[in-house]
């Protein structure tokens, strides 16, 4: 190997080394990543199929709610906190999705205790999402995010929300426009050709004298052969 391929790959095995490092050194940094949960994250948005369908959407004000049309608000960020648990973040609004001691949701600038869920994967595809700190203390149940038939966030601790409702289950839809640039189009060259050349006129067909011979017209017999096994 001459020297100059060498001091290249050296160089470059440098570059490599310094750029893990310093990935390494923004994940520990970051508040909202702990020690076992640096990946999972996930960005796109979760459709709750109650009434005509909603968006989960966190508004820069604290409020959270459903919108049937998808918006900038409805962009969520769900990262991996623990095995099971993860964290809603809105992208536009950032603010967490939260919920209190007496089950109401609403957004926080910071992240707590409060924005713990636990995600749950249902049989008909679809997502519940439990909180982690509160629940009924008497029977145990768990509180879930769940949104009424209007859009409007429910209260957890209602006794009508629970896993087997509609009310909250969720769908997440990743990567929507993503998707929709990988799709591609097949195009016909016949068929445009076709368009692109303009229709000729037809030549006018001779005229045709037909002759009385007195002959029958033979017709044509199609015989299908038949296959027998055994």
């Amino acid at each position: 190997m001459n020297a100059p391929l060498a001091r290249f790959l050296l160089v470059l095995r440098g570059l490599c080394v310094a750029a893990a490092a310093a990935s390494e050194r923004v994940l520990a940094e970051d508040p909202l990543v702990e020690e076992g949960a640096s990946s999972g994250r996930r960005t796109g948005r979760l459709y709750c199929r109650v009434g005509i369908g909603f968006h989960l959407q966190i508004h820069p004000d604290g409020r959270v709610n459903g919108t049937h049309a998808p918006n900038h608000l409805s962009v969520l960020e769900l990262f991996a906190v623990s095995q099971g648990v993860i964290g809603i973040r809105g992208v536009f609004s950032e603010r967490f999705l939260a919920m209190n001691k007496r089950g109401r949701l609403h957004a926080t600038e910071k992240f707590t205790e409060d924005c713990k869920f636990r995600e749950r994967f249902q049989e008909n595809s679809y997502n519940t999402y439990a909180s982690v700190m509160h629940r009924n203390r008497r029977t145990g149940r768990e509180w879930f995010v769940a949104l009424n038939k209007r859009g409007k966030a429910k209260m957890g601790s209602s006794p009508r929300v629970k896993s087997q409702h509609v009310s909250t289950h969720f769908l997440p839809r990743f990567n929507l426009q993503d998707k929709a640039e990988r799709g591609f189009t097949i195009a016909d060259r016949n068929r445009e050709q076709e368009i692109a050349a303009p229709p000729q006129p037809k030549p006018p067909s001779p005229s045709i004298v037909k002759v009385n011979t007195g002959r029958k017209r033979s017709e044509t017999v199609k015989y299908w052969p038949k296959f027998r096994f055994g």
